[in-house]
């Protein structure tokens, strides 16, 4: 099933505002094994709305359109759907009694710029918004379904689950066109994957992509239409080249996949060079402490030592690097690492995740000290 997405108005477009609904909408589809062909963004333009809305019809079966459903004179997405499709604006009586009876319920009169949003393309079908004014609604046009939605995220978010999902469902019926297997590395550039990865080609309606999300590089396995047994193939294959840099799979956080080898136990953090960022990393752990010093030593053998439990600690930067730590019930294993990164934050995330490594690996029975070539 073909989808695209088309995000309105001028704040979008120059950036007043982060179009957070068109990403939420793509990752949510993605997780039903639909994959968003386009996304696409245009002001409020009367013109430019409708050559979109007219273009995406002719290619895809779903179109998913936010924003522009207001009162006011730039909300212009019903306008520009009703000239696009040859379906005039018609007032919808039964959506302008739902308006002015919450404002009633509210104990306030409607404004008549409020009217505005009851008028609608002639023979569209209305999706119902239960938090907000604006009505969502689908228009059909040939091969394609366009579904129309406010911007408002919290009003978006609830339609799109509640409206919009299941007649995508029952459009595509059982088949699921895409699926999304998810694979999370450290310590090895994107690059390196690369040229280890996309020397031959993956099995046909099977594609890897990557997604660089410092400190880690994500893999994204898709299946599109493909076999299970060619997937599993493909994930055998995927996991035999990375494995000595896979840090998790799926969709839970590496970190919180790390933290749940704990299974309980205490952690002690000692941060000085990460600045926090190994907190941030375990800070839903049920049975954390954690301290931040700038006195820490820059260098293992001076760093503070626990005796029993789980304690990891960042020291201060010297001239050989960051020293690492790991105590684990008396036993002691550290490194010293330099990281080559302009961006400050971005040291102090590589930092921390390279001491949560250290972890991992203990837990697992791994060699605690990683190759990274990162």
């Amino acid at each position: 099933m073909r989808i695209e997405i088309i995000s309105t108005g001028d704040e979008i477009v120059t950036g007043l505002v982060v179009d957070t609904n068109a990403a939420w909408l793509s990752a949510l589809l993605l997780e039903q094994g639909w994959q968003v062909r386009r996304r696409l963004t245009v002001g409020d333009n009367l013109a430019d709305l409708k050559t979109v809305l007219q273009e995406s019809a002719s290619r895809t079966e779903v179109v998913l359109v936010c924003g522009g459903l207001g009162p006011t004179a730039d909300d212009l997405t019903a306008q520009a759907a009703a000239e696009a499709f040859d379906q005039p604006l018609t007032l919808f009586p039964d959506w302008l009694a739902t308006i002015t009876a919450r404002y009633a319920s509210r104990g306030r009169p409607m404004a008549q710029s409020n009217a505005k949003q009851a008028w609608l393309p002639q023979g569209c079908e209305i999706l119902d918004n239960p938090v907000g004014t604006a009505c969502g609604f689908v228009v059909r046009s040939g091969q394609s379904q366009l579904f129309f939605t406010p911007g408002v995220p919290f009003e978006f978010k609830q339609m799109v689950r509640e409206q919009i999902l299941p007649p995508l469902k029952a459009l595509a019926g059982a088949q699921v066109d895409t699926e999304l297997r998810r694979f999370y590395t450290f310590g090895v550039s994107e690059s390196a994957l690369s040229d280890m990865l996309d020397a031959a080609p993956w099995p046909t309606g099977i594609e890897l992509g990557y997604r660089s999300a410092m400190p880690l590089i994500e893999l994204k396995l898709i299946g599109h239409g493909a076999s299970a047994a060619d997937m599993n193939s493909a994930e055998r294959r995927l996991l035999n080249r990375i494995r000595p840099w896979l840090v998790g799979s799926g969709d839970t956080e590496p970190a919180q996949q790390i933290l749940a080898l704990l299974q309980g136990r205490p952690l002690t953090l000692l941060e000085g060079e990460s600045g926090g960022a190994l907190l941030t990393l375990c800070h839903g752990h049920s049975r954390l402490e954690a301290r931040f010093s700038t006195q820490l030593a820059d260098d293992l053998a001076r760093l503070p030592i626990a005796d029993t439990g789980l304690q990891l600690t960042i020291g201060r930067e010297g001239a050989e690097g960051v020293p690492l730590q790991l105590c684990a019930d008396g036993q002691q294993i550290g490194q010293t690492v330099k990281v080559s990164h302009p961006d400050p934050e971005s040291r102090r995330k590589i930092l921390a995740f390279a001491a949560l490594d250290m972890l991992r690996r203990h837990l697992l029975g791994e060699p605690v000290l990683g190759d990274s070539s990162r």
